[in-house]
C-alpha cells in the first residue's frame, strides 16, 4: 500500500530531484493521469458506487452525479410501497430511443433507459406515479486528483471495533467529510500492520473504517492517514514509473525515459490481464484437461512404486 505522499517521495528520488522542488508540480499530476489510465485499463472501476434519485411522475431525464464516469446499470422500484426492483434495458441508438419516444405514454414504473450527453439520463416510459429513491443507477466513479499529503493524530480505538473517535488536536476540525474519498489509515504502533479505509465520517468525533479493528485496543493510539488509488495495491507503484517517464522525456533522457516506460507498459499489461474480468477461474479450465489417476503416472512414467 502506497499513499500519495510516499508516491510522491519516490518519485521524486528516482527523478533526482528534491521533493519540493517546483518540478514536483508535473510529477503531481502525472501521478494522478496514471491513475486515471490504471482505471480504465480492464475497461472496468477497481471501484463501484450507486446512488439513488426520486422518480418524478411526468418527468423523463435526470441529472447525472457530477463524478460518474460511465452508467454501469439503472433499476428503478415497481411501486412506492414494493420491494419488487426491476432492471432497466439501455438503449444505445440515440435514434431508436427517437423511434420509442415517437410514442411516449406513461405506466407505473419504466423499462428502458438512455444516456443523453454525459450529463443525463433518460427514461420511457414516465412514471405515471412519484416514488421516492425509485431510481437506482450503479456507475464507475471518476477518481478525483490526489493532493493532500500524509498527516499523523491520535485517537482512541477498540479491538474488533470499527470506531475511530476522540482525534487529538493535531487533526485541525476533527474528522471531516472529504476523508471518506480514498483514505486509509494504519496505526503506527507496529502491533497491527493492516491499512484500513475510511468508510463513513459521522462526525468531527468519530469515523468508521471498512472492517473490524484487528489491533489492540487504546486511547490516544498514533495513526497515520493518507490518500491510496483505488485499486489493488500491487500496482501502486506502477504510476511512478509513469511519472518518471514523462520526466525523464522532458529532460531528453531518451535511456531513462524508455527504461521508466517499458515498465510502466509492463505494470499496465498485467493489470488489464489479471483484472480484466470480474471473477476468478480455476487453475484448469473445466473440459480442457483430464486430471490422471495415480495409476496412470506410474504405468505410463518411468517411475515405479516404492521408488
Amino acid at each position: 500500500m502506497l499513499t500519495f505522499t510516499q508516491r510522491k517521495e519516490q518519485a521524486a528520488k528516482l527523478c533526482g530531484i528534491n521533493y519540493v522542488e517546483p518540478e514536483m508540480a508535473i510529477i503531481v499530476s502525472n501521478l494522478n493521469m496514471a491513475d486515471k489510465l490504471f482505471e480504465n485499463a480492464a475497461r472496468r472501476a477497481w471501484t463501484r458506487k450507486e446512488k439513488q434519485a426520486n422518480l418524478t411522475a411526468g418527468k423523463q431525464y435526470y441529472q447525472i452525479a457530477s463524478d460518474m464516469h460511465r452508467v454501469s446499470s439503472v433499476k428503478c422500484k415497481t411501486s412506492m410501497n414494493g420491494n419488487v426492483i426491476v432492471p432497466l434495458t439501455e438503449v444505445q441508438s440515440e435514434y431508436e430511443w427517437n423511434k420509442l419516444n415517437a410514442y411516449p405514454f406513461s405506466t407505473s414504473y419504466p423499462t428502458h433507459y438512455f444516456i443523453r450527453g454525459n450529463d443525463e439520463i433518460g427514461i420511457y416510459p414516465c412514471p405515471s406515479e412519484t416514488i421516492v429513491d425509485g431510481l437506482m443507477v450503479a456507475y464507475e466513479p471518476r477518481i478525483r486528483d490526489m493532493g493532500i499529503d500524509d498527516f499523523t493524530f491520535t485517537a482512541d480505538v477498540v479491538q474488533n471495533s470499527v470506531n475511530i473517535t476522540n482525534p487529538s488536536e493535531t487533526l485541525e476540525g476533527g474528522f471531516q467529510e472529504y476523508m471518506t474519498e480514498n483514505f486509509w489509515i494504519k496505526s503506527n504502533d507496529g502491533q497491527d500492520g493492516n491499512w484500513y479505509k475510511v468508510q463513513k465520517v459521522i462526525d468531527a468525533n468519530t469515523m468508521q473504517i471498512d472492517n473490524n479493528y484487528l489491533g489492540p485496543s487504546g486511547n490516544g493510539v498514533s495513526f497515520t492517514m493518507g490518500q491510496v488509488p483505488p485499486y489493488p495495491e500491487e500496482y501502486h507503484e506502477a504510476p511512478i514509473y509513469y511519472a518518471c517517464f514523462k520526466f525523464f522525456a522532458m529532460r531528453k533522457d531518451t535511456d531513462s525515459s524508455a527504461m521508466y516506460r517499458t515498465l510502466f507498459q509492463d505494470a499496465l499489461d498485467q493489470y488489464r490481464e489479471t483484472y480484466g474480468s470480474k471473477t476468478t477461474g480455476g487453475v484448469i479450465n473445466p473440459g480442457s484437461y483430464n486430471v490422471p489417476n495415480i495409476s496412470d503416472v506410474f504405468r505410463m512414467g518411468t517411475l515405479r512404486e516404492g521408488l
